[in-house]
């Protein structure tokens, strides 16, 4: 393992530092809800894997549940992001991971899903840009419905020159992630209880997906679901973050 702006795991995950400041979250266009764009400080440093939970890496956390994995034939889809996963399952592999890795991390750190704002500041970077590559879009550079696919692509099909200013993979098209947060209306606030791991209601997902046009694949996009939908093109990404999501954030 190292420790720095890189974190690589011993089950192959890598993580990407993102460091500690502001960063402009959501749209100023008035096409778009995710208004009013306004400025969000995360005051910590924080780890974003640099690819979705893959279908390989899942196999092992049901293996050791004794659980059958969600994605039928997942043997000939290894590096392909496991999907069919429930919020609460997404959850539940986090908690498993860090008590697997848990020698292999920082004393400060644990693995969870993303907050909504940790999620967009490492897709997009400081200053609000439409794409993690920039503000055109470009179809060779992410997997949505204009590229033609019509499928799902390994992870890492679209890097480097999709990635993100921080060099995470993935982060528009091919499938959405689930994100630790409620749905509640911006300006984002952390103690207004959308972070709470016990409440009911609908779950935010980032990212768009390989049958979903550029408009889902802006980073500033916030697609809701239940969360205890299952779906073909719904996976999630880990963080690794020095704190729980309650109370981190300072606007």
């Amino acid at each position: 393992m190292t420790y720095g702006d890189k974190i690589t795991l011993s089950n192959g995950m890598e993580f990407i530092r993102v460091p500690a400041g502001k960063f402009v979250m959501g749209t100023h266009n008035d096409e778009y809800d995710e208004r009013p764009q306004h400025n969000v400080d995360i005051p910590y440093d924080y780890w974003m894997a640099r690819y979705t939970v893959t279908n390989e890496q899942y196999s092992e956390y049901c293996k050791a549940k004794n659980i059958n994995h969600p994605v039928s034939g997942w043997e000939k889809k290894r590096n392909h992001p496991v999907t069919y996963v429930k919020w609460a399952d997404a959850m539940e592999y986090c908690k498993w991971l860090n008590s697997v890795i848990k020698n292999e991390l920082p004393n400060n750190l644990i693995l969870r899903l993303p907050t909504e704002a940790e999620w967009e500041k490492a897709a997009r970077g400081i200053n609000g840009q439409e794409y993690p590559w920039g503000n055109t879009f470009d179809k060779n550079k992410c997997n949505t419905s204009e590229g033609g696919k019509s499928n799902i692509t390994p992870v890492g099909s679209y890097s480097p020159q999709g990635d993100s200013p921080y060099g995470c993979a993935d982060m528009s098209g091919n499938v959405w992630e689930w994100t630790h947060s409620l749905f509640k209306r911006y300006p984002y606030k952390d103690n207004d209880g959308r972070e709470d791991e016990n409440a009911s209601g609908r779950r935010v997902l980032r990212g768009g997906s390989f049958y979903n046009k550029r408009r889902g694949a802006r980073c500033a996009y916030r697609y809701v679901n239940l969360s205890n939908s299952l779906d073909l093109n719904i996976g999630f990404r880990v963080v690794a973050s020095p704190t729980s999501p309650e109370n981190v954030l300072n606007f």
